[in-house]
């Protein structure tokens, strides 16, 4: 552990660079080679992955790369304090509410929610069970809730920023110029002022409360079930100003280092023991055409030989939820019989679909 440590510790110094005067503490996976992630990529590691959309409208007068560019300030700041390895920022994820406006970019929920869980797997398998979301939106935070779910059956903490919660409510409370807002409103429109105020159109901005208290989707023209919003804004844009956003950010980043503080001491849950429960699944399946795939269980997950291809040191199975079993290549839905019995499956092979059936032992 003392060696490690040493490594740990040489690297941070080695990679740490000047940013306004002042070093960071943390290592940027991007800015490093594979070899010395190994080095650093350990149990005791925290992993912190920002999540903020590259393309999701935000008004006429801000770009639509806004929560991309919050979630890199904010990364840079916890970075000068925290001795954390921070990923790439993932620009895509779960914004149902602006896909009508030209430009904002969406994936579907379950597709956010396995996003990050392959991500975070991917990297605890090389060490880290420890990992913190910089979480810059509202409608990701269920599918986070969704992905901390099932990493938690496999060992894993993960944790993230939300909106909603006490601690960074009181935030937007305190320093919100007014008691309305949520999206391109004078926080945000501030925020990326002291960020790229090249990028900030403020002949554009506009004081816009036409969505309060209005359910559904924000739509910029007349659309039955949506809620018209000519602006895409929602909040007092006009009220920004540069000071605003910079101590903002601030205050936001120390209530994100408390949090990733926590993090970085909490207890690992222990690995859910599914041999039993996975054992049903197990056995020899044949297609209509003869293929065999055998499925069997190792550690916390199955695996799967198909055709006499044996992978399962490379693409385990693991369980994304009732009867539903993925890996890199491979999608697998077990069907159950009247009974309750395993007697098929659906499976989606490298963009190739077809059933597979179980064969008496």
């Amino acid at each position: 552990m003392q060696n490690r440590s040493i490594i740990f510790n040489t690297i941070f110094i080695c990679c740490c660079f000047q940013l306004n005067g002042q070093k960071d503490q943390a290592i940027y996976l991007e800015n490093i080679s594979w070899t010395t992630a190994r080095d650093i990529l350990k149990e005791e590691s925290t992993v912190v992955i920002p999540l903020g959309a590259g393309a999701k409208e935000h008004g006429p007068h801000l770009p639509l790369s806004t929560d991309f560019i919050q979630a890199e300030g904010l990364k840079k700041l916890v970075g000068r304090q925290k001795k954390v390895i921070i990923t790439p920022t993932v620009s895509y994820g779960y914004y149902p509410a602006f896909i009508k406006y030209a430009g904002s970019t969406t994936t579907y929920w379950h597709t956010s929610r396995d996003l990050i869980v392959e991500i975070v797997r991917t990297l605890s398998g090389f060490g880290p069970k420890r990992f913190y979301i910089i979480n810059i939106g509202v409608s990701t935070t269920p599918t986070l809730a969704a992905a901390a779910a099932i990493l938690r059956q496999e060992g894993i903490v993960l944790y993230y920023s939300d909106y909603r919660r006490a601690n960074f409510a009181r935030v937007d409370d305190d320093l919100k110029k007014t008691g309305y807002g949520g999206h391109a409103d004078d926080l945000e429109s501030s925020n990326i002022l002291y960020l790229r105020p090249d990028l900030v159109d403020m002949t554009k901005a506009k004081n816009d409360s036409s969505a309060k208290n209005k359910p559904g989707p924000m739509t910029p023209y007349t659309l039955e079930g949506g809620t018209y919003n000519p602006s895409g804004i929602n909040g007092y844009a006009r009220l920004a100003d540069k000071k605003s956003g910079k101590k903002y950010l601030e205050t936001f980043a120390a209530t994100l280092i408390s949090e990733i503080e926590e993090v970085m001491h909490a207890e690992l849950p222990a690995v859910s023991d599914k041999t039993m429960e996975w054992n049903e699944y197990v056995g020899n399946y044949m297609t209509n055409e003869g293929k065999i795939m055998a499925i069997g269980q190792q550690g916390a997950g199955l695996y799967y030989i198909w055709n006499g291809i044996d992978r399962r040191n490379f693409f385990p199975l693991n369980k994304i939820q009732s009867d539903y079993f993925t890996s890199l290549p491979l999608n697998i839905l077990f069907v159950r019989d009247d009974l309750g019995r395993i007697n098929k499956a659906w499976c989606q092979l490298a963009g190739e679909a077809f059933w597979i059936y179980k064969t008496k032992s």
